[in-house]
Parts: structure tokens; C-alpha cells; sequence
């Protein structure tokens, strides 16, 4: 049969070498934003420093890496890369501010951390059986798309109260990000360029790189400066009103307030229980379970 004229490479060619690199350099480019922003958002709210935060990026990136060599040799062999789910962020952010965690003075990324852990160990073996037993094809079969699509619906939603408390604290470069994407995915779809949409496909990447080139040239050129205030100072600690009214504004515009990439060292292996022994709490355990059924239940859907 002759090959439809949308496919480029059937299932069994070989691109080549050097296409493969560039395809693969290109689904790493446009996964890293989404590997790295759970522990961006996650970390900061367990109490975590810069180095913190560096130490579990690297972490996530190591494993993921991992995953998806391990799923493409011995699991389903689906072309996919295995990263953190954004359906686990919402509850783990509920875990985090727990009163049980309410009070704490010292080590509290570490403290949580290790319950944090034993509650995804927890849901991570419940899907296992799940799969192993056939338990989720049944889930499956009983659960249809009217079920399946609030459900996916309420979680994405859940993100909103976080992503735009964050946007109005830099108006102007939320905006823009959110215009470029608008923009790329709904009205500069059907363009292509070297034979691809570009825009339709990296709609995400495309509007954060122009966001950030344009935050790093105001940045460059002062305008989020502002005279006598550090934005690495805390606005509780700032004598001056006016800083006081500014910082949360230098932090959020000026793309050099974060200490992450220049405290994290050049190589560094992300051991095994890093952070301690993972502590098992049977509450938090079964709400990662449930959201395990949710994430198998809408990966299922999505193949």
C-alpha cells in the first residue's frame, strides 16, 4: 500500500542517525519544561532552598530518563517519556500543607519529603497490582468517557488558583505567555515550516522562549530595577515601603532571582533515599492511591 501523504516515516524505517538525534533533542527540548516544573512548584512549597530544588530537578531528570529507557526495552514500547504526572501535583500540594506539617521549625522539605515519598511508594505499588491483576482493564471497560472527562477536567482545573496567582504577580510577561500560546495554537496552526506546524506542535516551548528572551531584555536594560532593593532579600525583611511594594515584582519579572542553577554543582549522582527513610502514613497513602486509578484511568484514555 503506498504510504498516506501526512506520514513522513512508517513504523519500521530508519530516519538515520543524525535525524534521530535532532528528533530526540527536540521531544527533550519540549518535555524539559513540563519534567521540571512539578518539582519547581513542589519544592518551594515544602519549605525546600535553591539547592533543594536543584538537587530533586536533577533527580526527576535522571529518572525520567531511566523510566523511558526502561519502558521502551521491557514495557509497552509506546513512544512516549515517562515524567512526573500533573494529576499527582494538586494532591500532593494538599499533602504538603497539611495541618499535620503545621508548626514545624527545622528540616521541614526533608520531614515532608519523606512522607511525601512513602505516600507515592504507596500509589505507585497499588498501580502496579492494578495493571498485574487486570484490575484496570475492568476499571476501563466500566468507565466511560462521560465519567473520565470531569474528572480530567477538575484536575487541570485545580491548577488555575496556582498558575494565576502566579501570572498577576508579572502581569505583563503572564500575558504575553498566555497571548503567544493563544496565539500559535489557534491561529498559527496550519503553518508550517521544513514541512512541519511548528507552532501547532510547540505552541508551549515557542511562547515561553519569546517570554523569556523578552523578560531577559527588560531585565538587561533595568527596567525591574529598582534603586536601594534586592530582590534576594525577603519583602518582610525591607525597611523601605516602596521595596516592600517592588520585590515580589523583581522576583517574578527579572529571570536572575533564581539561585538554583548557580548552586547546583556540575555532576552529582541522585542516590537511593537521598533525603531519608520514606515514612509510611496510611491517609496519605490513600488518596495517592485513588489518584493512581485517576492517572491510569486518563493515560488510558489518552493512547
Amino acid at each position: 500500500p503506498e504510504r498516506p501523504a501526512h506520514v513522513k516515516y512508517e513504523l519500521r524505517d530508519s530516519p538515520g542517525i543524525f535525524p534521530v538525534v535532532i528528533y530526540g533533542f527536540q521531544h527533550y527540548i519540549s518535555m524539559l519544561g513540563s519534567i521540571i516544573l512539578v518539582p519547581l512548584v513542589m519544592v518551594p512549597a515544602m519549605g525546600g532552598s535553591a539547592d533543594d530544588t536543584a538537587a530533586v530537578v536533577s533527580t526527576v531528570l535522571l529518572v525520567s530518563g531511566l523510566t523511558t529507557l526502561l519502558h521502551t526495552l521491557f514495557g509497552t514500547r509506546l513512544p512516549l517519556v515517562q515524567g512526573p504526572s500533573f494529576v499527582y501535583l494538586a494532591p500532593a500540594l494538599a499533602i504538603i500543607n497539611s495541618p499535620e506539617f503545621f508548626g514545624l521549625n527545622d528540616n521541614n522539605f526533608k520531614h515532608i519529603m519523606k512522607h511525601l515519598q512513602g505516600a507515592i511508594i504507596i500509589g505507585g505499588v497499588f498501580q502496579v497490582l492494578l495493571g498485574y491483576t487486570g484490575l484496570m482493564s475492568l476499571f476501563l471497560r466500566l468507565i466511560n468517557p462521560i465519567v473520565v472527562s470531569p474528572t480530567v477536567a477538575a484536575v487541570g482545573l485545580s491548577f488555575f488558583s496556582y498558575g494565576f496567582t502566579k501570572l498577576g504577580s508579572c502581569i505583563e510577561m503572564g500575558l504575553l505567555q498566555l497571548m503567544m500560546v493563544i496565539i500559535f495554537a489557534l491561529y498559527l496552526r496550519k503553518i508550517k515550516l521544513f514541512g512541519y506546524r511548528v507552532f501547532l506542535i510547540y505552541a508551549v516551548p515557542l511562547g515561553l522562549g519569546i517570554t523569556w528572551a523578552v523578560a531577559f531584555a527588560l531585565t538587561a536594560s533595568g527596567v525591574y530595577s529598582y534603586k536601594g532593593c534586592d530582590a534576594n532579600i525577603p519583602a518582610s525583611n525591607n525597611i523601605s515601603a516602596f521595596c516592600r511594594k517592588h520585590v515580589l515584582r523583581m522576583k517574578s519579572c527579572r529571570v536572575d532571582t533564581s539561585h538554583a542553577l548557580r548552586v547546583s554543582p556540575w555532576f552529582r549522582f541522585p542516590y537511593p533515599l537521598q533525603w531519608g527513610t520514606p515514612v509510611f502514613n496510611w491517609k496519605m497513602g490513600l488518596v495517592m492511591c485513588l489518584v493512581s486509578v485517576i492517572a491510569s484511568v486518563d493515560s488510558g484514555y489518552r493512547r
